[in-house]
């Protein structure tokens, strides 16, 4: 390989690749809705073009050694600030004003670099931009790992080799100039590999950005608009299709719901629903699925609950929403809830399995409202019934 591409061909790929890489972060970011670090990650790879270019001139002497010598090392090094940044945004997918803390780092570089001219020594200028590199493409993995259980994308994995891979290759330099010997790779070579480093990460970055327009797509076409809870569709989808031995569904109601409508306005009705849900899911357990199922019917499903537990816990929820007080149209609105409680057994099919749980609540409502009511409750004579309805008549 060294003695097919000399220093000089390297050094115009290596510019060639930072600048196809930053127009697809242009290009990314013109047809992204919302600014999530494509147009610093573009930046900071045109800062590394226009680096790599002055040291290209420079080694073919067009340039005089204390201009190009100073001026590529700072914005290199300024360019791997700006793709840290960029890299922090695009992976936490916010802002944090204190990453531009980063850009102080260049600046003491320069300002050292002036005061004793380390930077015309071409062994410490290299390895100091190296070492500095190979901190800024490890930080930026981190951070796209540190991230993925917040949002756990499948490319985090490969976005994150691509920079330890890149960071790597600069720590290999930094050795190979400090320690001639010791690694077995030309600074050449190194920055040939890294080329294909910078392709790939920009590659990743942008399926980054289209795995999660993709997963926001599908969690608003199961989320609920109003409510801000999983609907119907996402509900359904996580119930077994068969053996729900050990799992219970509650089918929930809101009482009355039409009169708090009539009386209070559709917008007071709609407060009560958001309420309500979020009720609901800050009472959860992890594991446990809740979802609108339409109006003012919800659905609970506990995996690995017996029907005595899911009556305690739907018990729970039903005195918490009898203390929930919701304000709509500056009046004070007070909710109760029904529950339909059905336990698994030998159903065909989850819609066995509602209807047991909506006769259930229909028995509930029969019976007034406000309380819980199991399926055998509902279905089981009088005189052998298991009566396991709680609370007042709402």
């Amino acid at each position: 390989m060294n003695t097919q591409l000399d220093l000089t061909t390297v050094l115009l790929l290596h510019k060639s690749s930072f600048l196809v890489g930053a127009f697809c972060f242009l290009y990314a970011r013109w047809q992204s809705p919302r600014d999530e670090g494509l147009g610093i990650l573009a930046s900071g790879f045109f800062f590394l073009a226009l680096a790599s270019t002055l040291a290209g001139y420079g080694e073919q002497q067009l340039l005089p050694a204390y201009l190009w010598t100073l001026s590529s090392f700072t914005l290199g090094i300024g360019g791997y600030a700006l793709f840290w940044i960029g890299v922090r945004r695009l992976s936490a997918g916010r802002r944090r004003k204190a990453d531009w803390l980063a850009l102080s780092i260049p600046a003491a570089g320069a300002a050292i670099g002036l005061a004793t001219h380390f930077h015309v020594v071409n062994y410490i200028r290299a390895s100091v931009f190296n070492a500095t590199a190979f901190a800024f493409l490890a930080a930026a993995a981190l951070a796209v790992i540190a991230d993925r259980n917040r949002e756990p994308l499948p490319v985090r994995a490969l976005f994150a080799a691509a920079m330890t891979i890149g960071a790597s290759l600069c720590l290999a330099v930094v050795i190979g100039l400090v320690k001639p010997g010791v690694i077995p790779i030309t600074t050449t070579y190194a920055f040939f590999l890294s080329i294909i480093c910078h392709f790939a990460i920009a590659l990743f970055a942008l399926v980054l950005v289209k795995e999660r327009a993709e997963a926001e797509l599908r969690c608003s076409a199961d989320t609920d608009a109003l409510t801000g809870a999983r609907n119907r569709r996402w509900f359904l989808t996580q119930l077994p299709g068969s053996n729900w031995h050990g799992d219970c569904l509650i089918v929930m109601d809101l009482d009355f719901f039409k009169r708090i409508n009539d009386r209070y306005g559709h917008q007071a009705g709609d407060q009560a629903l958001i309420a309500f849900a979020d009720l609901m899911r800050k009472n959860l357990r992890k594991g446990d699925c809740f979802a609108r199922l339409g109006g003012e019917e919800f659905g609970l499903y506990l995996p690995q609950t017996s029907e005595a537990q899911a009556l305690v816990i739907a018990e729970r929820l039903r005195r918490a929403v009898e203390e929930l007080v919701v304000i709509g149209n500056e009046q004070r609105i007070v909710l109760s809830v029904s529950m339909g409680l059905a336990a698994g057994g030998d159903e065909g099919s989850w819609e066995d399995l509602f209807n047991r749980a909506d006769a259930a609540l229909y028995e509930a409502k029969r019976s007034g409202r406000n309380r819980v009511t199991s399926f055998s409750a509902a279905t089981a004579p009088a005189s052998l019934s298991m009566e396991l309805s709680f609370g007042r008549v709402g």
